[in-house]
């Protein structure tokens, strides 16, 4: 798990729970280990996608890696896309998760500015 990215592990985790595979355990520990490592590095997609990856498999986050995944998506909010901002706080919710006082400010933020980003799906 090393060797992987913070992109790596958001695709590798994505890939996963587009196929509506489940993740191996030991491979799941390992991702979120590595994430929970490189969190400062993830591009606001790569977080999303990580935190969408894991509530579409219906797995929890590990309390280290939501924390550190908070705190990226706080710290890089001004760069999300509309898409991100909801699939961040959709991920959340589906984890049943509340989402720390700064991020969710910072991501209602996001969303007013990004309004007219918004389309329906």
């Amino acid at each position: 798990a090393g060797e992987f990215n913070p992109q790596g592990v958001a695709n590798l985790l994505w890939g996963l729970a587009t196929m509506r595979e489940r993740a191996d355990r030991g491979l799941l520990e390992a991702m979120q280990r590595r994430a929970t490592a490189s969190a400062g590095e993830f591009i606001p997609q790569a977080v999303a996608n990580l935190l969408w990856a894991l509530a579409t498999m219906g797995e929890k986050a590990d309390r280290q890696l939501l924390e550190a995944m908070q705190r990226q998506a706080t710290a890089t909010a001004g760069e999300f896309d509309p898409q991100c901002v909801s699939n961040v706080l959709w991920a959340l919710a589906r984890m049943r998760e509340k989402a720390d006082p700064g991020l969710l400010e910072a991501m209602q933020r996001r969303a007013m500015a990004t309004a007219g980003g918004f389309t329906p799906q």
